[in-house]
Formats: structure tokens, sequence, C-alpha cells
């Protein structure tokens, strides 16, 4: 019975050091901040949702001139590929999925 559970704990703490070393934990400036807004938001290239701070916005030109009560007044992409891509005109294609 001893064998048994010097077993269970040997390989408890082995593999604690497995993924202690192999999943650290995420450096703290990758996690909101104070004041970061959380709430998902749904990228205007992609359509994937990704949290707002880890998002790009940008001001929609003219968006003042003439606004609508349910028009956004700025645009949200995944990252700055995104933006560029749709400025550039280009659509999104998802990878083929196997």
């Amino acid at each position: 019975m001893f064998a048994f559970i010097a077993t269970l704990i040997v390989i408890w703490f082995v593999m604690w050091l497995f993924y202690k070393f192999m999943y650290p934990k995420p450096p703290a400036r990758f996690m909101p901040q104070e004041g970061d807004v959380v709430t998902p938001r749904t990228c205007d290239f992609c359509g994937h949702e990704l949290a707002e701070y880890r998002g790009v916005l940008e001001p929609k030109p003219n968006a003042h001139d003439h606004e609508e009560p349910n028009q956004k007044s700025e645009w949200f992409f995944c990252n700055y590929e995104h933006q560029a891509d749709f400025h550039a005109g280009k659509t999104y294609q998802p990878y083929n999925q196997l």
C-alpha cells in the first residue's frame, strides 16, 4: 500500500513539474489592466470575437457628420493586419478545415 501511495505522489510531482515548465503563467502585461474594457467585440474584418482591450479601435471617418443611433462610431479589428486588409478592400478567407 505504501508503494502505491508513494507512486501516486511521485507521479503527481512529476506532472506538476511538467505543467509548471511547459505552461508557465503569462506575463502580467498580457492580462487586463485597471480600466481596460473586457467586453467582447466583433472584428469588422473577420467576424471573430475578441476582448476590446486586445484589439485595435479606429474611429470611422465622418462618423459624427451623419450620426445614426444604432450605428457604431468606430471600427474594431483583431490586429493591425486585419485593419490593413480591411482598408485594402480584401475579404476574409478562413483556413480550410480538414
